[in-house]
C-alpha cells in the first residue's frame, strides 16, 4: 500500500469511526462533498486539504499518516539482498522468489 492510499485509508477510517459520512466532513470542512470525494478518490490531496480535514476530524496532521493496521512494511534480507516489502503482494513474490531458487 503505498503512502497514498495509506492517507486515504486512514481519513476514511477516522470518517466512519466518528459516524461521519463524506458530505458531513465536507461540510465541516467549507468544502463540497464532490471536492472531498474526488480527493480521496485520486488520493492525492494537497498539504492545505489534508491539514483541512485533519482539522475537520479534530485530529493532528499526524494522525492521517499513522498506519491502520492493515499494511505490511518492511525489508528482508536474504542472501546479501536486500528486499523492500510494500504490499502482501511484493512479499508474496519475493516468497515465490525463495522458493524457486
Amino acid at each position: 500500500m503505498t503512502t497514498k492510499d495509506q492517507i486515504t485509508t486512514s481519513i476514511k477510517k477516522m470518517i466512519k469511526e466518528r459516524g461521519l459520512t463524506i458530505a458531513e466532513l465536507a461540510a465541516r470542512m467549507g468544502s463540497s462533498q464532490s471536492g472531498l470525494s474526488q480527493t480521496l478518490i485520486s488520493g492525492n490531496p494537497t498539504l492545505e486539504m489534508l491539514e483541512r480535514i485533519a482539522k475537520a476530524l479534530e485530529v493532528d496532521l499526524k494522525a492521517l499518516f499513522e498506519s491502520t493496521g492493515n499494511e505490511i512494511h518492511g525489508l528482508v534480507q536474504y542472501k546479501d539482498r536486500t528486499y523492500k516489502i510494500d504490499s502482501v503482494e511484493s512479499l508474496k513474490r519475493l516468497l515465490s522468489e525463495i522458493e524457486e531458487a
